[in-house]
């Protein structure tokens, strides 16, 4: 299965601004207590002062660009985004919830296939290691034998990413 990143809003979270070709933008995912989960935009100056009413999820950074040229590059940017935001789930070892343990298993097998990331060795106690190509760095990825009802946890994040 193949998800898309949902194109940038044209209306900064943080400001109510509106948000012009050339921007740099910080996209956040989030998930509020009890709420299902979301997405927004930020002026990346504003990023920094931006906290989100819930559980951050995951971050990236990427230019707000025309219409047309935006579809392009968003095709362009598509799996640059999926890395981003599989390595920002790493950034914050929490998860009380369980959906960054979902969305690390679903985004390590859509990036393993692009090879982004490689499987090392066998799951040890749950856990799968993998290795960033570019960076060498090793993730522990949970190991899931995924169901309806792990899809149904992240849905809502599976929504706002694949547009």
């Amino acid at each position: 299965m193949d998800w898309q990143v949902k194109p940038i809003a044209r209306i900064c979270a943080a400001s109510g601004k509106e948000l012009h070709v050339g921007d740099l933008v910080t996209c956040v995912v989030y998930k509020p207590v009890g709420g299902n989960i979301e997405r927004c935009d930020v002026l990346r100056d504003q990023a920094a002062s931006f906290t989100p009413e819930g559980i951050l999820l995951g971050r990236w950074t990427r230019e707000v660009k025309e219409r047309g040229e935006e579809e392009q590059a968003h095709r362009a940017q598509l799996l640059a985004s999926r890395e981003e935001f599989f390595l920002s789930l790493y950034e914050d070892e929490s998860d009380p919830s369980g959906d960054k343990g979902v969305l690390k298993h679903i985004l390590a097998m859509l990036l393993e296939r692009k090879r982004i990331i490689k499987q090392v060795g066998v799951a040890d106690k749950g856990l799968m290691t993998y290795v960033h190509a570019a960076s060498k760095q090793t993730y522990l990825v949970p190991v899931l034998d995924l169901q309806p009802a792990h899809i149904l946890q992240v849905g809502a994040s599976l929504d706002l990413l694949v547009g």
